[in-house]
Parts: C-alpha cells; sequence; structure tokens
C-alpha cells in the first residue's frame, strides 16, 4: 500500500506529543484570548549548532538504552513505564498512554526499531542536559529528544519527545 504524501503528512503531525512535567495534565495553558495556546514544541534544533555525537553520563545512558532496547522488543507499556518511572511524567498517566499509541503509531508507519544512536549531547548551563537520538527503522530514522535536570546530585527527566521531522538536522 502506498501512502500520499498529504495523508502521510496528517498522520505525521500528530506525532510529536511532547510530555511536560510543568503543565498539570488538563490544565489550559495561559493566553489572553482565554483559549489554549498550541503545545510548545520542543524538538526544534538550534541554528548553526554542529552536533555532538558523544554518550552521556552513565547514569543517564543506561536508562535510554533499556528504554529503547524495550521498545525494539515491541513491549511499548513497560518501556514507557519503566523510564518515566519516578519522574512528573511517570504520573501523567493520561499522557503516557497516548505516546505509547503514538509510539505504537509511528512504528506501525515507519517499520519496527532496528536500532538507534546518540546524535547530539549538549548542555544547556551545567544542570541541563539535551540529548537527542535517531532511532533507525525500514522506512525512514525517527529522532527523540530528552531533557534532563539536575536539581542536585541526581539528573531526572523533565521532557521528552520524538518526531519524524529530519529537515533542519541537514545543512
Amino acid at each position: 500500500m502506498k501512502i500520499t504524501k498529504p495523508v502521510l503528512l496528517l498522520v505525521l503531525s500528530g506525532l510529536l506529543l511532547p510530555l511536560r512535567a510543568q503543565t498539570a495534565p488538563d490544565a489550559p495553558a495561559p493566553s489572553d484570548s482565554g483559549a489554549p495556546s498550541p503545545p510548545r514544541n520542543i524538538m526544534p534544533m538550534t541554528i548553526n549548532h554542529k552536533p555532538n555525537p558523544t554518550n552521556p553520563p552513565a547514569d543517564l545512558a543506561g536508562p535510554i538504552d533499556k528504554f529503547f532496547k524495550t521498545l525494539k522488543a515491541g513491549d511499548y507499556p513497560t518501556a514507557y513505564e519503566g523510564f518515566l518511572a519516578g519522574t512528573k511524567l511517570g504520573a501523567q498517566k493520561e499522557k503516557m498512554s497516548v505516546f505509547i499509541s503514538k509510539t505504537q503509531e509511528a512504528f506501525g508507519i515507519y517499520g519496527k526499531l532496528n536500532d538507534y544512536e546518540i546524535y547530539d549531547n549538549y548542555s544547556v548551563g551545567s544542570n541541563v542536559i539535551v540529548l537527542t537520538y535517531l532511532t533507525r527503522h525500514d522506512l525512514q530514522p525517527l529522532r527523540w529528544r530528552f531533557i534532563f535536570y539536575r536539581p542536585d546530585k541526581q539528573w531526572g527527566l523533565i521532557n521528552m519527545g520524538f518526531d519524524d521531522v529530519l529537515l533542519d538536522m541537514l545543512d
């Protein structure tokens, strides 16, 4: 079955679902008109940023490796529940459920996860680290972004997302 470009774009427009610990699951975002603001896209790359594909610290790399290996095995709920356990993101069960279904949908479109690799690793100050991974699928890769914050001595996941938009990575 051949998927037309407009249909593919429509389906893919719903793939990015940023999970934000800062927002209550049902709380509308503040705005002047009273209408909820659209979700903030956490995925754009910075302009003129050269990727740094170095491995993150072991205490971050281990859980990410386990997450991707569990996704590769096809056990999406276990992957997300394990990876998000103990985080504010993990407490947002409704969002996690939607994220699991979007992952299943994306893997249904692009094929099973074959492998993954670090694409970029950069810090924002000394207590925020942003990691970008690429997962390889039969049709094309997906881009995953993980944002960790260290309020004391331990890193904690504060945001994550994935998408299929790769154009801003190509120069």
